[in-house]
């Protein structure tokens, strides 16, 4: 942990406005991580500096980032601001026969995973399929539930 809050020290002491950090709370127990994220936040406090940082600790980008791009197999798979894709999409819990009427196109669906209980679809506006269907059970996105349905998930 200590290390790590030197390697930042150091980096931060040339006064950069941009920077590139892979995994940089990797092994760090929370307490740590919890420091080192609130370092990164008072550096982006300047709307001069930014950070483009790479995780696999999803909590981690949840505090943090206010873009995501998410990287599966060298390829992006998509890039927006972490509020407009946490705050617009939602996973719709239905059966695998309910899921086979819906038009994915018409309906906004994303991706689909399938599981012993049915399906979880992920649609682009959970407010506009709620207004074509009222009773259906939407339920928020997390970071990681995206990470899961571009990573092990089928396209819509």
């Amino acid at each position: 942990g200590m290390r790590m809050k030197l390697s930042i020290s150091v980096a931060l002491s040339h006064h950069p406005d941009l920077l590139i950090l892979d995994e940089p709370t990797a092994g760090l127990d929370p307490v740590v991580r919890d420091e080192v994220l609130e370092i990164f936040q008072d550096f982006m406090q300047d709307e001069n500096h930014a950070i483009l940082f790479s995780s696999h600790i999803t909590s981690d980008i949840d505090k943090i980032a206010d873009y995501l791009t998410f990287i599966h197999n060298g390829e992006i798979l998509f890039s927006v601001p972490t509020d407009e894709l946490l705050g617009e999409a939602g996973i719709l819990k239905c059966s695998a026969g309910e899921a086979e009427t819906l038009d994915a196109e018409r309906e906004g669906l994303l991706r689909v995973r399938k599981n012993q209980f049915g399906c979880e679809i992920l649609v682009r506006s959970k407010e506009q399929f709620r207004m074509r269907h009222p009773d259906a059970v939407i339920d928020p996105v997390t970071t990681e539930s995206l990470m899961l349905f571009y990573a092990r998930g089928e396209e819509a």
